[in-house]
């Protein structure tokens, strides 16, 4: 499974684009992992950082669940047609 190089990039790329277009569209936006990773923010701001790391990686991570699926069934499918 997974033989062809597009079909664990496309999978990879697509969670990297997810999570990217969650944490640009969610006010502390990108801060958001450099506020978690190097302070320890409390209160709101703390909260609203936690809140959306979690959201772009949750929904990262379903995204790059269902295009794992669906790569390596159509890799699969693709090595057994048959060739001309």
């Amino acid at each position: 499974m997974f033989a062809a190089r597009w079909s664990w990039i496309v999978p990879l790329a697509g969670a990297a684009l997810v999570f990217a277009g969650v944490l640009a569209s969610t006010p502390p936006g990108f801060g958001a992992i450099g506020d978690l990773v190097f302070i320890a923010p409390r209160g709101p701001g703390g909260d609203a950082a936690a809140y959306a790391l979690g959201a772009a990686a949750s929904l990262a991570l379903v995204v790059l669940i269902a295009l794992g699926v669906a790569c390596g069934v159509l890799d699969l499918l693709l090595r057994k047609l048959p060739r001309h």
